[in-house]
């Protein structure tokens, strides 16, 4: 089968914890999108974490989180830890399902705070092939700008933004090999340690030694990082085809989501255009700008919407 084809229908992880409500909108959302037998894999983290010996989060809410995966997407295959792994490993042990297990050419990861839009899928479909032609991507969102009016969406329909935050994020088999060397050097500071209480000054040296000013720490950051190193950037749509509902979390609290504005945001109401395809002037400028970003000489967080999420 063509690389174009296989990314049509890429395999969809969904990474969940201990939030079952959320979970529960957030496959509804997506349910609609996939016919049956689509190949979806639910990686579930437990509550009991061993390497700090808490209990994170709430044991029937874990077992309800299966449940409601289970209900609605039938088919689907549910992979759940015995213990408390934290984000960054279950994202690792997600990624390698798909991308070494299945070698998938490409693969969606969703998490269990972000409502997707009926075009979320087919706008992420095009956004896989420009990734496919063109190496310099290497994350694509169909999130878009929470922000923005409908009018102004309307208007930019076409456009292509670099986004902040991983949400709801895919990407090539080929991009996610070539950040593995780097992943793998983050991820020996976070593997084996309660990713809640993660060494927080070890991974900021680790990213001074490399030159680079980011406080923020987690696996989310470390993405960033492995993207600019690459010369890659990280595309969504400007028009927003997905509803962030993290209201409450490990890391988010109701005062930080309202302060966001994420309650307000308008997702896309009409039938997504044609993306534009990015010129080298556009990414080279993305790239510097994300370069500036993190050298100290430009906004660490793009503007006062962006969010610090420690996920």
């Amino acid at each position: 089968m063509a690389r174009a084809a296989l990314a049509m229908e890429p395999p969809i992880a969904i990474l969940s914890f201990d939030r079952p409500l959320y979970l529960q909108a957030v496959l509804r959302s997506l349910r609609n999108q996939i016919r049956e037998g689509h190949p979806v894999f639910l990686f579930q983290d437990g509550n009991n974490n061993p390497y700090s010996g808490h209990r994170r989060g709430d044991a029937a809410h874990v077992k309800a989180c299966v449940e409601v995966f289970q209900k609605i997407i039938p088919w689907g295959t549910t992979i759940c830890s015995d213990r408390n792994i934290g984000i960054a490993e279950n994202y690792e042990r997600a990624e390698q399902h798909l991308f070494t297990t299945l070698k998938a050419n490409a693969g969606l990861f969703l998490e269990d705070d972000m409502v997707l839009s009926p075009n979320y899928l087919s706008v992420t479909r095009q956004l896989l092939h420009l990734a496919i032609s063109d190496s310099r991507i290497a994350y694509v969102s169909a999130y878009g700008n929470f922000w923005a009016s409908l009018s102004e969406q309307c208007a930019r329909r076409s456009e292509l933004i670099h986004i902040h935050e991983n949400w709801g994020f895919a990407m090539t088999r080929s991009a996610w090999l070539d950040e593995r060397p780097f992943r793998e050097k983050y991820l020996r500071l976070v593997k084996g340690v309660d990713y809640v209480g993660r060494h927080d000054d070890a991974i900021r040296q680790f990213y001074r030694n490399r030159g680079w000013k980011c406080i923020v720490t987690s696996q989310d950051a470390a993405r960033w990082i492995a993207s600019i190193e690459l010369g890659k950037v990280r595309l969504t749509s400007f028009a927003c085809h997905a509803h962030y509902i993290g209201r409450e979390g490990v890391h988010s609290t109701a005062a930080h989501y309202d302060n966001c504005g994420f309650a307000h945001t308008e997702m896309f109401d009409q039938q997504p255009s044609q993306l534009e395809v990015p010129t080298d002037a556009k990414i080279a400028a993305w790239l510097d700008t994300e370069r500036r970003r993190f050298s100290g000489s430009g906004d660490p967080f793009y503007s006062g919407h962006a969010t610090e999420l420690q996920r």
